[in-house]
């Protein structure tokens, strides 16, 4: 059986790996739950993926980068509580549905460059210890970034709420932020 989930459970030794990049995964993925909270402890590389079903991430550990460049969630997709020791990586990926990036503790940046949301977005009370990259980020409904908090560079240039792409835009998100650092809209 080819499953993720299979994939997934497997436990790994020191120097093995599991390729996930490039999957098309059409089951629900429900880390929460599996081992008390999943952990990677190495690179988690998520990158080209496409999720067709909804993913639960919420409460997964990542000792290192958590990469899900490019990736392609036509389901909900959920992350509250996760943490990512390195750097939570979304750049390019496409949230068909509610993505739920709340709650989240980022001891490297959070990087949504050129993400595009076109359902309801939480990064309510999201900690950012590396910073915040929003280059041409493109919310198209709701985005609550209530108690979001960036020690470290917040980048908000291009970044588009609705159809509006103005500066005020960009603005009015960085008012809603807790920023400890440098600050570009």
């Amino acid at each position: 059986m080819n499953s993720v989930r299979v994939k997934l459970a497997q436990p790994l030794r020191r120097g093995e790996f599991e390729d996930l990049r490039g999957l098309v995964i059409d089951e629900p993925i429900e880390l929460e739950t599996a081992l008390l909270g999943a952990v990677f402890q190495g690179l988690a590389w998520f990158i080209d993926c496409t999720f067709n079903a909804a993913v639960t991430f919420t409460s997964t550990r990542f000792l290192s980068d958590g990469r899900f460049d490019r990736a392609r969630f036509h389901r909900g997709a959920a992350f509250s509580d996760a943490e990512f020791q390195g750097v939570a990586c979304f750049d390019q990926a496409e949230f068909g549905d509610a993505a739920y990036l709340d709650r989240i503790t980022c001891y490297g940046n959070l990087s949504l460059d050129r993400a595009r949301f076109a359902g309801p977005v939480s990064l309510q009370d999201t900690q950012c210890f590396g910073g915040l990259w929003c280059n041409e980020t493109a919310f198209s409904a709701r985005a609550d970034i209530r108690g979001l908090e960036v020690h470290g560079r917040t980048w908000l240039v291009g970044a588009a709420l609705g159809e509006n792409t103005s500066a005020p835009t960009a603005n009015r998100l960085a008012g809603s932020i807790r920023s400890y650092g440098y600050l570009w809209t």
